[in-house]
């Protein structure tokens, strides 16, 4: 054997320190390998537990981040109230979703998503604060069951109960039917079939939560819910409820007699609580409205839902529509905000941008006055096309982000093509907002008179395409008599035109700038 060159041992030995050393610094250990290779695990075989290891609060597959925790079977610190949604049946997260985005301080939850279909699992991932129990049904008892979900969708599928859907459904419990047709899965589609833990809800809120603790328990089981009930009432786990969503299934072949179900509603109301429905496909919860109350001051110029676009006569409000793009909107804003003087501007921000950057709207908001668009952007057209329930989620999530940062707005731009149609103004009354309508847009939209188009604008030089943009600004304004004037910030050249458009605003264009508040009251 040849002898050990004393250079390349040094090499060798300050090789392992170097990574031994970030390895401890940074926390790795035997522990967190064991539950990578649990979540692999999870993610592959996903193995049945057996009913006396259920896994407690912690120790299930996140669909965000691992936590540190106790292990198994060892209850939860209870060192302080938490705020905890139960999502059981979590079917696609759309409850996730809806109660992120609506529901006031959901963002403070930590949810823990109950869900039988293992496939549903990706839809968990985008979300923090998130525990993903999948699949993991809840029930009366612990123990395996039986899960029986909806098949992969294709051309020859066929339909459910004589729709044409994909929902991602599954149930425990089965007709004789659907039982035995295990090729079609019956008139529901449950094909998909796999036996699974499920745990004693009861039980395991009973095990993991404080009577401290702020709990909402929003229950959609497909049937499930009728032993899960029965067994909360019975442990009176109600005491850890602060408040009930779902659904009742009473059509599934879950066995409980009309009597029995009946009285398990009266059980409940005795414990103090009335089931608040909530159906997360279709963006809605019973107490939507009355969570989220009409905020807007009410000396607010204008009337909730009407649409305001022009001011007093030679009277000229500039708002700015901001995009989702941080680099523009970051250089118009910041040049609009160096201008000297400082133009009166509002502008419009999505909820989604305001949840990303909310230090950079803070400070905007030293200088501006802040009002909404939708919680994100949408492709053009889209907006008009969108039931009110969709509308409605993105109004309530840009006014929540809003508030999250102190800040309450009075004013909606809706990012539509054409006209705003009557489901976006019942949308916005509802939320208190005055809706503006610019009478002056750069970039024009496509179809009008001041549409951009390469032999008018893109195939000058910049030095030539300024004063095409002016242009085009100030005809439009002369003809109008002033009114609500919008820069887009995704246009890149807005930011090129913004200090010479309030050089012509200030000094040549002989129009009065005013603040969009007193626009709307003066509006014409």
């Amino acid at each position: 054997m040849r002898p050990i060159n004393r250079s390349a041992f040094v090499g060798f030995a300050m090789g392992f320190f170097l990574g031994l050393v970030p390895s401890i610094l940074l926390g790795g250990s035997r522990n967190d390998l064991s539950r990578c290779e649990m979540r692999k695990s999870l993610q592959t075989n996903r193995p049945v537990w057996p009913s006396h290891q259920i896994p407690s609060l912690r120790n299930f597959q996140d669909g965000s981040k691992e936590e540190p925790g106790p292990k198994v079977g060892q209850p939860m610190s209870r060192s302080s109230p938490r705020k905890i949604l139960l999502d059981c049946g979590a079917n696609v997260a759309s409850t996730v979703l809806l109660f992120r985005e609506t529901y006031p301080g959901g963002r403070d939850f930590t949810i823990h998503s109950f869900e039988i279909d293992d496939r549903l699992s990706p839809y968990f991932s985008p979300y923090d604060k998130h525990h993903l129990h999948c699949p993991v049904g809840v029930a009366g008892k612990d123990g395996n069951m039986t899960a029986f979900s909806e098949m992969v969708w294709g051309p020859k599928k066929g339909k459910n109960h004589g729709k044409d859907m994909q929902w991602g459904g599954g149930s425990l419990f089965v007709s004789q039917r659907e039982l035995k047709d295990n090729v079609t899965g019956g008139s529901r589609k449950l094909s998909y079939r796999k036996t699974i833990p499920v745990v004693d809800l009861s039980k395991w809120i009973i095990d993991n939560f404080s009577v401290d603790d702020y709990v909402i328990l929003k229950l959609d089981v497909e049937g499930a819910e009728f032993n899960i009930l029965r067994k909360m009432i019975d442990d009176k786990a109600f005491a850890y409820i602060d408040k009930y969503y779902g659904e009742y299934h009473d059509g599934q072949p879950t066995g409980w007699s009309s009597k029995g179900k009946h009285q398990i509603r009266v059980d409940i109301q005795r414990a103090g609580f009335t089931m608040i429905k909530w159906i997360g496909e279709t963006r809605t919860y019973g107490d939507i409205g009355r969570m989220n109350p009409i905020k807007v001051p009410a000396d607010t110029p204008g009337k909730p839902g009407e649409i305001y676009s022009s001011c007093e006569s030679g009277s000229v409000a500039v708002t700015v529509a901001v995009g989702m793009n941080f680099k523009r909107a970051h250089r118009v804003v910041a040049t609009l905000a160096a201008h000297k003087p400082l133009v009166p501007t509002t502008l419009f921000v999505y909820g989604d941008f305001v949840q990303v950057f909310p230090e950079t709207v803070k400070s905007w908001a030293q200088h501006f006055n802040i009002a909404i668009r939708e919680d994100g952007y949408n492709p053009p057209g889209h907006l008009e096309l969108m039931p009110g329930n969709w509308v409605r989620m993105g109004l309530i999530s840009s006014i929540l982000r809003l508030e999250e940062i102190g800040i309450t707005t009075s004013y909606y731009l809706p990012s539509v093509v054409r006209d705003i149609i009557p489901t976006i103004k019942a949308q916005a009354a509802a939320r208190g907002l005055r809706i503006i309508k610019p009478v002056v847009e750069f970039p024009a939209k496509n179809g009008s008179v001041g549409q951009l188009t390469v032999n008018n604008y893109y195939r000058n030089r910049d030095v030539e395409r300024v004063p095409k943009a002016l242009r085009l600004i100030h005809d439009a304004l002369v003809k109008n008599e002033g009114g609500v004037l919008t820069l887009d910030t995704d246009l890149p050249d807005t930011y090129m035109n913004s200090v010479f458009m309030m050089d012509y605003l200030v000094e040549t264009s002989g129009f009065k700038l005013v603040p969009l508040n007193e626009c709307v009251a003066g509006s014409r």
